[in-house]
Protein backbone atom coordinates (compact mmCIF):
# COMPACT_ATOMS: atom_id res chain seq x y z
CA UNK A 1 0.00 0.00 0.00
CA UNK A 2 2.80 2.05 0.70
CA UNK A 3 4.39 1.38 -2.48
CA UNK A 4 1.38 2.38 -4.27
CA UNK A 5 0.99 5.91 -2.17
CA UNK A 6 4.22 6.64 -2.97
CA UNK A 7 3.77 5.89 -6.66
CA UNK A 8 0.18 8.03 -6.85
CA UNK A 9 2.08 10.95 -5.17
CA UNK A 10 5.20 11.08 -7.55
CA UNK A 11 2.46 11.13 -10.50
CA UNK A 12 0.75 13.98 -8.73
CA UNK A 13 3.29 15.81 -8.61
CA UNK A 14 4.59 14.90 -11.90
CA UNK A 15 1.35 16.22 -12.69
CA UNK A 16 1.41 19.49 -11.51
CA UNK A 17 5.29 19.87 -12.61
CA UNK A 18 3.47 19.33 -16.24
CA UNK A 19 0.81 21.45 -15.92
CA UNK A 20 2.59 24.30 -14.42
CA UNK A 21 5.25 24.27 -17.28
CA UNK A 22 2.61 24.50 -19.36
CA UNK A 23 0.70 27.56 -17.51
CA UNK A 24 4.04 29.09 -17.63
CA UNK A 25 3.97 28.36 -21.52
CA UNK A 26 1.24 29.44 -22.14
CA UNK A 27 2.11 33.15 -20.47
CA UNK A 28 4.78 33.37 -21.65
CA UNK A 29 3.53 32.91 -25.33
CA UNK A 30 -0.08 34.49 -24.79
CA UNK A 31 2.27 37.94 -24.17
CA UNK A 32 4.70 37.19 -26.98
CA UNK A 33 1.70 37.22 -28.99
CA UNK A 34 -0.04 40.50 -27.88
CA UNK A 35 3.79 42.28 -28.12
CA UNK A 36 3.76 40.52 -31.74
CA UNK A 37 0.40 42.17 -33.07
CA UNK A 38 1.05 45.49 -31.90
CA UNK A 39 4.69 45.34 -33.20
CA UNK A 40 3.11 44.13 -36.57
CA UNK A 41 1.13 47.45 -36.35
CA UNK A 42 3.70 49.61 -35.76
CA UNK A 43 5.88 48.10 -38.69
CA UNK A 44 2.76 48.23 -41.04
CA UNK A 45 2.71 52.25 -40.50
CA UNK A 46 6.42 52.02 -42.67
CA UNK A 47 3.92 51.13 -45.72
CA UNK A 48 1.52 53.38 -44.79
CA UNK A 49 -0.68 51.46 -43.55
CA UNK A 50 -2.81 52.43 -40.32
CA UNK A 51 -3.86 49.65 -38.13
CA UNK A 52 -5.89 50.59 -35.06
CA UNK A 53 -8.37 48.56 -32.36
CA UNK A 54 -10.01 49.58 -29.23
CA UNK A 55 -9.03 46.32 -27.20
CA UNK A 56 -7.00 44.01 -27.35
CA UNK A 57 -7.07 40.64 -25.78
CA UNK A 58 -5.09 37.16 -26.08
CA UNK A 59 -7.49 34.43 -24.35
CA UNK A 60 -8.24 30.29 -25.10
CA UNK A 61 -6.33 28.84 -22.26
CA UNK A 62 -5.82 25.80 -22.16
CA UNK A 63 -5.62 24.46 -25.41
CA UNK A 64 -6.16 27.44 -27.77
CA UNK A 65 -4.60 31.31 -27.95
CA UNK A 66 -7.68 33.47 -29.17
CA UNK A 67 -6.72 37.09 -30.32
CA UNK A 68 -9.47 39.06 -29.68
CA UNK A 69 -10.17 42.80 -31.01
CA UNK A 70 -12.89 45.00 -30.48
CA UNK A 71 -12.91 48.29 -32.92
CA UNK A 72 -10.35 47.20 -35.46
CA UNK A 73 -9.81 49.35 -38.53
CA UNK A 74 -7.36 49.24 -41.51
CA UNK A 75 -6.37 52.51 -44.04
CA UNK A 76 -4.07 52.04 -46.64
CA UNK A 77 -3.06 55.15 -47.00
CA UNK A 78 -0.32 54.27 -49.68
CA UNK A 79 -2.96 54.44 -52.06
CA UNK A 80 -5.27 57.98 -52.85
CA UNK A 81 -8.04 57.51 -51.91
CA UNK A 82 -7.29 55.12 -49.44
CA UNK A 83 -9.25 52.16 -48.58
CA UNK A 84 -10.97 51.34 -45.48
CA UNK A 85 -11.66 47.62 -43.61
CA UNK A 86 -13.51 48.24 -40.05
CA UNK A 87 -14.68 45.21 -38.39
CA UNK A 88 -16.49 45.72 -35.17
CA UNK A 89 -15.10 42.23 -33.59
CA UNK A 90 -12.42 40.20 -34.93
CA UNK A 91 -11.52 37.17 -33.24
CA UNK A 92 -8.14 34.63 -34.66
CA UNK A 93 -7.42 31.55 -33.18
CA UNK A 94 -4.78 29.09 -33.09
CA UNK A 95 -3.85 25.78 -32.05
CA UNK A 96 -0.51 25.86 -29.30
CA UNK A 97 0.87 23.57 -31.44
CA UNK A 98 0.39 25.33 -34.69
CA UNK A 99 0.87 28.84 -35.10
CA UNK A 100 0.67 28.57 -38.75
CA UNK A 101 -2.99 28.79 -38.99
CA UNK A 102 -5.19 30.92 -37.49
CA UNK A 103 -9.52 30.39 -37.35
CA UNK A 104 -10.97 33.79 -38.43
CA UNK A 105 -14.32 34.91 -36.79
CA UNK A 106 -16.11 38.19 -37.21
CA UNK A 107 -19.61 37.40 -35.63
CA UNK A 108 -20.82 41.46 -36.30
CA UNK A 109 -19.83 41.37 -40.09
CA UNK A 110 -17.49 43.96 -41.63
CA UNK A 111 -17.43 46.61 -44.17
CA UNK A 112 -15.46 48.60 -46.33
CA UNK A 113 -14.78 51.85 -48.18
CA UNK A 114 -13.29 53.48 -51.30
CA UNK A 115 -14.24 57.14 -51.14
CA UNK A 116 -15.09 58.76 -54.59
CA UNK A 117 -13.69 61.12 -56.67
CA UNK A 118 -15.08 63.40 -59.84
CA UNK A 119 -17.64 60.78 -61.42
CA UNK A 120 -16.60 57.68 -59.56
CA UNK A 121 -19.18 56.75 -56.99
CA UNK A 122 -17.79 55.92 -53.24
CA UNK A 123 -17.21 52.31 -53.40
CA UNK A 124 -18.99 50.20 -49.94
CA UNK A 125 -18.98 46.91 -49.36
CA UNK A 126 -20.79 45.16 -46.40
CA UNK A 127 -21.16 41.85 -44.89
CA UNK A 128 -22.92 40.67 -41.85
CA UNK A 129 -20.70 37.75 -41.00
CA UNK A 130 -17.56 36.23 -42.03
CA UNK A 131 -15.64 33.77 -40.56
CA UNK A 132 -12.60 31.38 -42.37
CA UNK A 133 -8.85 30.84 -42.04
CA UNK A 134 -5.50 32.70 -42.69
CA UNK A 135 -2.59 30.16 -42.88
CA UNK A 136 0.61 31.74 -43.01
CA UNK A 137 3.90 30.10 -44.21
CA UNK A 138 6.84 32.23 -45.54
CA UNK A 139 8.50 29.70 -47.85
CA UNK A 140 4.68 29.49 -49.81
CA UNK A 141 2.89 33.39 -48.66
CA UNK A 142 0.11 33.57 -47.20
CA UNK A 143 -3.84 32.29 -47.93
CA UNK A 144 -7.18 33.84 -46.62
CA UNK A 145 -10.34 32.28 -47.13
CA UNK A 146 -13.44 33.78 -45.89
CA UNK A 147 -17.21 33.20 -45.78
CA UNK A 148 -19.40 35.77 -46.24
CA UNK A 149 -23.03 36.25 -45.41
CA UNK A 150 -25.41 38.66 -47.24
CA UNK A 151 -22.22 40.41 -48.84
CA UNK A 152 -23.53 43.66 -50.21
CA UNK A 153 -21.16 46.12 -52.58
CA UNK A 154 -22.81 49.59 -53.51
CA UNK A 155 -21.29 51.98 -56.05
CA UNK A 156 -23.94 53.74 -57.45
CA UNK A 157 -25.45 50.27 -58.15
CA UNK A 158 -26.15 47.36 -55.84
CA UNK A 159 -25.38 43.63 -55.99
CA UNK A 160 -25.80 41.63 -53.22
CA UNK A 161 -25.76 37.96 -52.69
CA UNK A 162 -27.07 35.57 -50.09
CA UNK A 163 -23.18 33.63 -49.59
CA UNK A 164 -19.95 34.54 -50.75
CA UNK A 165 -16.77 32.14 -50.69
CA UNK A 166 -13.61 34.69 -50.77
CA UNK A 167 -9.59 33.85 -51.50
CA UNK A 168 -7.04 35.92 -51.50
CA UNK A 169 -3.14 34.63 -52.08
CA UNK A 170 -0.02 36.12 -51.51
CA UNK A 171 2.75 35.10 -53.07
CA UNK A 172 5.69 34.81 -51.29
CA UNK A 173 7.99 37.91 -52.33
CA UNK A 174 6.61 41.35 -54.21
CA UNK A 175 6.96 40.61 -58.04
CA UNK A 176 9.89 41.48 -59.87
CA UNK A 177 8.82 41.94 -63.45
CA UNK A 178 4.98 41.82 -65.41
CA UNK A 179 4.99 38.32 -65.55
CA UNK A 180 5.30 37.71 -61.85
CA UNK A 181 1.69 37.74 -59.94
CA UNK A 182 1.06 40.25 -56.95
CA UNK A 183 -1.72 38.63 -55.55
CA UNK A 184 -4.74 35.84 -56.64
CA UNK A 185 -8.02 36.51 -55.89
CA UNK A 186 -11.05 34.16 -56.07
CA UNK A 187 -15.01 35.14 -55.61
CA UNK A 188 -18.18 32.04 -55.20
CA UNK A 189 -21.09 34.14 -55.21
CA UNK A 190 -24.16 32.30 -54.81
CA UNK A 191 -27.95 34.05 -55.70
CA UNK A 192 -26.20 37.25 -56.68
CA UNK A 193 -28.71 39.92 -57.36
CA UNK A 194 -28.20 42.48 -59.80
CA UNK A 195 -29.37 45.78 -59.40
CA UNK A 196 -31.54 45.60 -62.94
CA UNK A 197 -32.72 42.79 -65.21
CA UNK A 198 -30.61 41.93 -67.83
CA UNK A 199 -32.58 41.25 -71.35
CA UNK A 200 -34.42 37.80 -70.70
CA UNK A 201 -32.31 36.50 -68.16
CA UNK A 202 -33.53 38.28 -65.28
CA UNK A 203 -32.02 39.79 -61.88
CA UNK A 204 -31.21 36.84 -60.11
CA UNK A 205 -27.81 34.76 -61.35
CA UNK A 206 -27.72 31.32 -59.48
CA UNK A 207 -23.76 31.22 -59.13
CA UNK A 208 -20.84 32.95 -60.41
CA UNK A 209 -17.51 31.93 -59.69
CA UNK A 210 -14.52 32.93 -60.57
CA UNK A 211 -10.59 33.35 -59.95
CA UNK A 212 -7.73 35.79 -61.03
CA UNK A 213 -4.29 36.51 -60.64
CA UNK A 214 -2.97 40.19 -60.93
CA UNK A 215 0.56 40.21 -62.79
CA UNK A 216 2.91 43.19 -62.20
CA UNK A 217 4.28 45.29 -59.46
CA UNK A 218 1.40 47.63 -58.00
CA UNK A 219 2.52 50.85 -57.63
CA UNK A 220 1.22 53.14 -54.34
CA UNK A 221 -0.53 56.76 -55.02
CA UNK A 222 -3.45 57.81 -56.36
CA UNK A 223 -5.06 55.46 -58.00
CA UNK A 224 -5.36 56.72 -61.52
CA UNK A 225 -1.62 57.14 -62.21
CA UNK A 226 -1.02 54.13 -60.12
CA UNK A 227 -3.08 51.37 -62.80
CA UNK A 228 -1.39 53.79 -65.14
CA UNK A 229 2.01 52.60 -64.45
CA UNK A 230 0.52 48.97 -63.87
CA UNK A 231 -0.58 49.03 -66.97
CA UNK A 232 2.73 50.63 -68.62
CA UNK A 233 4.79 47.79 -67.04
CA UNK A 234 3.08 45.33 -68.90
CA UNK A 235 0.62 44.44 -65.81
CA UNK A 236 -2.26 42.19 -66.68
CA UNK A 237 -5.03 40.27 -65.13
CA UNK A 238 -5.27 36.56 -66.13
CA UNK A 239 -8.59 34.72 -65.57
CA UNK A 240 -7.39 31.36 -64.18
CA UNK A 241 -11.30 30.29 -64.50
CA UNK A 242 -15.14 31.42 -64.52
CA UNK A 243 -17.84 29.37 -63.84
CA UNK A 244 -21.61 30.85 -64.77
CA UNK A 245 -25.08 29.51 -63.83
CA UNK A 246 -27.60 31.62 -64.67
CA UNK A 247 -31.07 31.24 -65.67
CA UNK A 248 -30.38 27.78 -67.76
CA UNK A 249 -27.01 29.33 -68.81
CA UNK A 250 -24.10 27.88 -67.98
CA UNK A 251 -20.70 28.90 -69.05
CA UNK A 252 -17.20 28.35 -68.17
CA UNK A 253 -13.71 30.54 -69.58
CA UNK A 254 -10.72 31.36 -69.15
CA UNK A 255 -8.67 34.63 -70.68
CA UNK A 256 -6.39 37.30 -70.01
CA UNK A 257 -7.17 40.68 -69.18
CA UNK A 258 -5.58 44.05 -69.77
CA UNK A 259 -6.59 47.87 -69.92
CA UNK A 260 -6.14 50.17 -73.42
CA UNK A 261 -5.32 54.17 -73.30
CA UNK A 262 -8.29 54.96 -71.34
CA UNK A 263 -7.58 52.26 -68.79
CA UNK A 264 -10.96 50.29 -70.22
CA UNK A 265 -10.75 46.81 -70.31
CA UNK A 266 -9.44 44.92 -73.16
CA UNK A 267 -9.35 41.13 -73.84
CA UNK A 268 -10.13 37.59 -75.01
CA UNK A 269 -11.69 34.60 -73.35
CA UNK A 270 -12.19 31.05 -74.65
CA UNK A 271 -14.62 28.42 -72.71
CA UNK A 272 -17.98 26.46 -73.29
CA UNK A 273 -21.34 27.32 -73.10
CA UNK A 274 -24.04 25.51 -72.02
CA UNK A 275 -28.09 26.70 -72.91
CA UNK A 276 -26.87 28.62 -76.19
CA UNK A 277 -30.82 28.70 -77.55
CA UNK A 278 -31.23 30.93 -74.18
CA UNK A 279 -28.53 33.64 -74.89
CA UNK A 280 -29.85 34.13 -78.99
CA UNK A 281 -33.62 34.19 -77.51
CA UNK A 282 -32.12 36.99 -75.32
CA UNK A 283 -30.26 38.79 -78.25
CA UNK A 284 -33.93 38.63 -81.01
CA UNK A 285 -35.46 40.34 -77.85
CA UNK A 286 -32.17 42.85 -77.18
CA UNK A 287 -32.85 43.71 -80.64
CA UNK A 288 -28.93 42.76 -81.34
CA UNK A 289 -29.58 39.98 -83.33
CA UNK A 290 -32.88 39.42 -86.45
CA UNK A 291 -35.42 36.22 -85.29
CA UNK A 292 -34.33 34.92 -88.93
CA UNK A 293 -30.54 35.05 -88.48
CA UNK A 294 -31.12 33.57 -84.77
CA UNK A 295 -33.29 30.55 -86.48
CA UNK A 296 -30.19 29.72 -88.50
CA UNK A 297 -27.41 30.14 -85.76
CA UNK A 298 -29.37 28.08 -83.99
CA UNK A 299 -28.95 25.15 -86.81
CA UNK A 300 -25.33 25.73 -87.05
CA UNK A 301 -24.44 25.69 -83.35
CA UNK A 302 -26.43 22.30 -83.07
CA UNK A 303 -24.42 21.02 -85.46
CA UNK A 304 -21.33 21.90 -83.60
CA UNK A 305 -22.51 21.60 -79.69
CA UNK A 306 -20.74 18.58 -78.08
CA UNK A 307 -22.37 16.82 -75.18
CA UNK A 308 -20.62 18.42 -71.91
CA UNK A 309 -19.64 16.77 -68.62
CA UNK A 310 -22.99 17.01 -66.92
CA UNK A 311 -25.17 15.73 -70.29
CA UNK A 312 -26.35 19.00 -71.62
CA UNK A 313 -24.95 20.17 -75.15
CA UNK A 314 -22.70 22.99 -75.10
CA UNK A 315 -20.32 24.80 -77.88
CA UNK A 316 -17.14 26.21 -77.31
CA UNK A 317 -16.68 29.95 -78.38
CA UNK A 318 -14.94 32.93 -77.67
CA UNK A 319 -15.27 36.44 -75.69
CA UNK A 320 -13.38 39.68 -76.58
CA UNK A 321 -13.90 43.06 -75.39
CA UNK A 322 -12.26 45.41 -78.12
CA UNK A 323 -13.02 49.17 -78.73
CA UNK A 324 -15.34 49.44 -75.80
CA UNK A 325 -17.60 46.64 -77.33
CA UNK A 326 -18.32 42.85 -76.28
CA UNK A 327 -18.54 40.04 -78.53
CA UNK A 328 -19.58 36.24 -78.46
CA UNK A 329 -18.05 34.91 -81.12
CA UNK A 330 -18.83 37.08 -83.81
CA UNK A 331 -21.75 38.28 -82.53
CA UNK A 332 -21.57 41.87 -80.88
CA UNK A 333 -23.18 41.52 -77.63
CA UNK A 334 -23.33 45.53 -77.42
CA UNK A 335 -21.38 48.11 -75.18
CA UNK A 336 -19.00 47.23 -72.41
CA UNK A 337 -19.56 48.54 -68.87
CA UNK A 338 -17.09 51.45 -68.23
CA UNK A 339 -14.66 51.75 -65.10
CA UNK A 340 -15.14 55.42 -64.14
CA UNK A 341 -11.56 55.67 -62.27
CA UNK A 342 -12.39 59.99 -61.14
Amino acid sequence: MRRATVLGLAALVLLAVLLGGYSAYWLVAAARIKDGVAAWAQAARTRKIEVSWRDLRVGGFPLAFRISLDDAALRDAALSPAPQLHIASLSGTARPWDFSVWRLAAPGGLSAALAGRGARPELQFTAQTAEGFVALAPPAGARLWLTLQRPRADAGARLEAATADAWIVLPPKPPQGHIDPSFGLALDLHQLHLPAAIGAFGDGIDELAFGVTIKGALPGGDIVPAVSAWRDSGGTIELDNLHLEWDGIGAAATGTIALDQDLQPIGGFSGAIEGYDRVLTALVRAGTLHARDAGLARLALAMLAKIGPDGRPQITTSFTIQNGEMFLGPAKLGRAPRIAWQ
